[in-house]
This record gives structure tokens, sequence and C-alpha cells, in this order.
């Protein structure tokens, strides 16, 4: 059956989902493309539905609805969308089980938390913690971003007494100008935290005042800062 009433209560539920306290409420979120949603299947996310565009087929037993082309393209975020979508349920955050974490002081920008979530992956940091106030995990931007690393990363929001106590386990890296170069920096015998701050303001002063050793991206020319993606990604592939 091809839906094409907007009053259908799955067209009125995935638009909702497109906002971040429904997300909340619902612990449901959307994702676009046939590459996330075969990244999705892959990572044996939990997948509430599949939503397609009238003309789209799939082969499988995860629940599919199909939407003509007006009620789809009102659903889709996209400016090109390729007829696949998905429900999914939140990932329930687990304990810490790594040595190397990744701490993420107030990221703001979704496609660099989209970005920085990839990395993280990919050199070990399998374990991320985000402070309140970070953006939202499940905005698409960051989802795209992420291309798919977020179903198979654990992502953990902590309070900062919580933070805190991880102190007796890790030692909390953070970067800072007259830090240490972090090529030179040995943490080959410790459990980590690394410390990632805003892309305008940096880390937050309470997460300073947790840091036991500053660390650097040692740079040329006139260049002061770097991105905030590609400094938490040279920073984890030196210290993974």
């Amino acid at each position: 059956m091809i839906i094409k009433s907007q009053a259908n209560p799955k067209f009125k539920l995935i638009k909702k989902l497109r906002n971040k306290k429904y997300r909340d409420k619902e612990g449901l979120f959307v994702i676009e493309s046939r590459k996330l949603v075969e990244e999705a299947i892959k990572s044996h996310a939990d997948i509430d539905f599949l939503f397609l565009r009238e003309g789209i087929s799939f082969e499988g037993n995860i629940p599919c609805l199909v939407f003509d082309d007006n009620c789809f393209n009102k659903l889709s975020e996209l400016k090109s969308p390729d007829g696949y979508a998905a429900v999914i349920r939140k990932n329930k955050a687990e304990d810490l089980s790594s040595d190397r974490v990744l701490l993420l002081d107030h990221i703001s920008d979704p496609g660099n938390m989209g970005t920085i979530i990839r990395s993280a992956e990919a050199f070990g940091f399998s374990d991320i913690i985000l402070t309140k106030g970070c953006v939202d995990i499940y905005n698409e931007k960051c989802l795209r971003a992420s291309m798919g690393s977020v179903f198979r990363v654990n992502i953990i929001e902590l309070s900062l007494d919580e933070i805190s106590n991880l102190k007796d386990n890790y030692r909390f890296l953070s970067s800072h100008m007259e830090g240490i170069d972090v090529r030179k920096y040995d943490s080959s015998n410790d459990s980590i935290v690394l410390a990632i701050g805003n892309e305008a303001n940096g880390l937050s002063e309470d997460i300073r005042k947790l840091t036991d050793d500053f660390i650097k991206i040692s740079m040329q020319g006139e260049i002061e800062s770097l991105n905030a993606a590609i400094a938490a990604s040279i920073m984890m592939n030196t210290l993974g």
C-alpha cells in the first residue's frame, strides 16, 4: 500500500521526530539515504521501520512503509533525496569499557560532531562522553557526517560530577597552545580521557580544572588553531 495522505499517523510521527524534543520523548530518530540505511542494517541498529519513496523496493524482514512522491519529499530534509529512509531507536548508552575515551565539551556544530564520531571509531576511541550542551547527535547533519559510526560507538552524556568521578581511573588530557606536543606525549601506559572543547570558546573552566596534562598540535606558518574535528582527529590518531 502506498501512503498518500499527510494525515497518516506514521507521516505525523516522522515529522515530529525532526524536533529534538520529540526524539528525546520517543527515543527514536530519522536517517536518510541508501548509504545510511545500509550502514544501519549492517551495524544491527534497532530499526523501527523503513520508509521509502514510491518506486523504491526493499527485500528483507524489516517493517517497511512506502510514501508517494509528494509525501516522501515533504518528509525529507535532503535537497535530492534518493528515496531511502528509516526510523531508528536510539542506542542505549553503556558503561565505559575502553582505555581511550573521548570527551566532547559543548561541541555545537553538527557537522563537526558527526566527523569527530567517525574519526573516533577510526582511531579506536570507542567510548565518547558528551557534556550537557553538546549538539544533538541525532541531528540529521550530524548523522550524515558520522557515516554510520554513530551506530557503532558508545556515546553517553554525563554530568560534571559523573565526569569528575572518572579521575580515579583515567588521566585527563586537554588541548592547549602551551601544552606538550602530542607527538611527544607518552600515554601508552595510561587510560586516558581526551577532552575537545567548543569550536569558538574552547574547553569550559570545569573541564580545564580536571585536566592532568595539556597537549598541543605543533603547527607551522601563522595558523593559530585548527577546526575542532580536524584537531580531534589528529590527536586521536596520535594517541590511539
